[in-house]
């Protein structure tokens, strides 16, 4: 089973995994842990680490993988979080990212599938190499 949870941008996540998720994350085999590359992303996915670290230290190890989102090659700010998410996780980041795309929103406003609107967009194909992934045709972050 794999679990996808929703953006680590808070501690709100770690803190409901810890109180009422705990059932849904002994019961996965990898976790898939969407990261906006800002700097308070990093605080919540932090916690969700120790709680993992909580879980493998009781005997159920978790694997999972972490994904760089709403990327934004342009500011100092994500290639900043980028950058300390390499050094930090190197053996769990996932080895793409999944970039800001305006044209997201504008298929969001239309009511639209961006992948029907915009098939050829950075975030769609980013998108689509995560769901590779997840599909199994492409490598998981399993750590030695």
């Amino acid at each position: 089973m794999l679990l996808i949870c929703g953006s680590v941008g808070s501690s709100s996540l770690a803190d409901a995994l810890l109180n009422r998720g705990q059932n849904a994350l002994v019961a996965c085999d990898h976790l898939f842990i969407p990261v906006q590359t800002e700097f308070l992303a990093l605080k919540g996915l932090e916690r969700m680490v120790k709680i993992l670290d909580m879980l493998s230290q009781s005997g159920r190890v978790i694997n999972y993988t972490i994904v760089p989102t709403m990327f934004d090659k342009r500011t100092n700010a994500s290639a900043t979080t980028l950058q300390v998410l390499e050094n930090t996780y190197p053996d769990r980041l996932w080895g793409k990212v999944i970039p800001i795309d305006t044209k997201f929103r504008e298929s969001s406003r239309l009511g639209i599938p961006p992948s029907f609107l915009f098939g050829e967009t950075h975030g769609v194909i980013a998108y689509e190499a995560l769901t590779a992934t997840l599909l199994g045709e492409d490598q998981l972050v399993e750590p030695a």
